[in-house]
């Protein structure tokens, strides 16, 4: 299970948006099941695992005009529902950089990884 408080960015993180429009983000992510986005961006995704128990991701897609600046992350989700939520808004394509607001630290996708898998998670 991830368990992460992150800000998800295109490289290098926060000059570069996500290769990807508010309204086609907005779009993927309201194709996965059990996934409520608001209007303004705004999402919460729950769900069950079997072998890990209950999971809830709750986010917000942050708009740049044409682009999406940034994507906001809070919750813990097996990693393949982490996939899929990175797969809708452009990744593996886009190499995205993942920003740990309470720490201050940007790391490389394998980085936050490692740490969201940890006890203590990337918070």
């Amino acid at each position: 299970m991830l368990r992460f408080r992150v800000s998800i960015h295109g490289v290098p993180a926060a000059v570069t948006a996500l290769a990807i429009s508010f309204d086609s983000a907005f779009a993927q992510l309201s194709l996965l099941p059990r996934l409520f986005i608001e209007p303004d961006g705004s999402f919460v995704w729950r769900g069950r695992d079997t072998d890990e128990g209950d999971w809830q991701v709750d986010g917000n897609l942050i708009d740049r005009g044409d682009v999406l600046a940034y994507i906001e992350l809070n919750g813990c989700c097996p990693r393949e529902r982490f996939d899929e939520l990175l797969r809708a808004v452009g990744w593996p394509q886009q190499v995205l950089a993942f920003q740990l607001p309470r720490r201050g630290v940007v790391l490389e996708e394998s980085e936050f990884r490692r740490q969201a898998e940890s006890e203590a998670g990337a918070i």
